[in-house]
């Protein structure tokens, strides 16, 4: 299975791997995001015990992801630790890791008992979707998804409009129609792409809604018939019921439209998937967790690409009755 995974991410995510240095500087990179996340795990652990899982998505992150891959036992004592990776030299290899030492100077500790400063976490998240790496990751996800082929493409949850200005980039939908549950986000997204909030007159609308399900009656009225396309890019994490909230997005689907999904899951970078939940994500995934919710909500899978290197990556369309 792994060696199939390997084989997959060379063949799809080729791009990503040339600019961040070939395999070797990836690995070392990535080498750096477990050798973070044990350090994070033994403070929380030392500090707060195994009872911060339960009350941190940032600890049940470390937790879950550190166990699959044999670092702790199952009392949360550490097994064995990562030998310190060596510094890449690549600059967007360098870039990964730079984010994972800033996240470490806010302070495992204080992440996991909700005591860190909420700006420097939001100011640290608008620094990793702005940074050249994830740039890289976004774009490839885009053209492996042929975002060319829609015309009319809704985005839950669209954060700060990185997304959307990368879709933009690359072609020009007929209508391109996003929400977020947070003003600050409509807002900076609503400035990126020069467009007014919660107005429906260009090619681009941004809504400000507290649900996937109230933003689908929003969205609905502008596109009677339907979209061809859901985005979701490290998006399902954010959606306060899962399930709900999908079974929601199936009503604006026009025929043969599809979900097109990225997503983190704690297969992945664990230290990337921890400093992600620490900075608000509602709820941590396995890649088989991924696809149980959205074959719940009512959800065929129709290809999927990677289980979870770099992450989850797949393309699935609503089950027709």
């Amino acid at each position: 299975m792994r060696l199939l995974e390997e084989v997959n991410v060379l063949r799809y995510y080729k791009p990503f791997i040339e600019a961040g240095g070939g395999v070797r500087q990836v690995k070392k990179a990535l080498e750096w995001s477990e050798w973070y996340a044990v350090k994070w795990w033994d403070e929380v652990f030392n500090e707060l015990g195994l009872s911060a899982i339960r009350q941190s998505v940032f600890a049940r992150a470390l937790f879950i992801s550190l166990r699959l891959r044999g670092y702790i036992k199952e009392d949360g004592h550490i097994k064995k630790r990562p030998e310190k990776p060596e510094y890449p030299t690549n600059s967007y290899a360098i870039e990964f890791v730079e984010l994972h030492e800033s996240f470490d100077r806010v302070g495992a500790v204080n992440v996991a008992s909700n005591k860190a400063d909420e700006n420097t976490l939001a100011i640290l998240y608008s620094t990793m979707l702005s940074q050249g790496w994830y740039k890289i990751l976004r774009q490839t996800f885009l053209r492996l998804m042929e975002i060319e082929k829609y015309q009319t493409i809704f985005e839950p949850i669209v954060k700060e409009g990185q997304v959307a200005m990368a879709v933009l980039e690359m072609h020009k939908p007929r209508l391109y129609i996003g929400f977020d549950y947070r003003r600050d986000n409509i807002e900076l997204a609503a400035s990126a792409l020069n467009v007014k909030p919660n107005e429906c007159g260009g090619e681009v609308c941004l809504f400000l809604a507290p649900t996937a399900c109230d933003a689908v009656k929003i969205a609905i009225r502008h596109v009677p018939n339907g979209v061809d396309s859901v985005l979701m890019f490290h998006t399902l994490y954010w959606l306060l019921d899962p399930v709900k909230e999908l079974f929601c997005i199936k009503s604006i689907f026009s025929h043969g439209g599809k979900l097109l999904i990225g997503q983190q899951v704690v297969e992945s970078t664990p230290g990337l998937v921890a400093i992600v939940a620490a900075m608000g994500a509602k709820h941590v995934f396995s890649w088989k967790g991924v696809e149980q919710i959205l074959n719940a909500a009512g959800y065929a899978l129709e290809r999927r690409f990677l289980r979870y290197m770099p992450y989850y990556i797949a393309v699935w369309s609503p089950k027709r009755r």
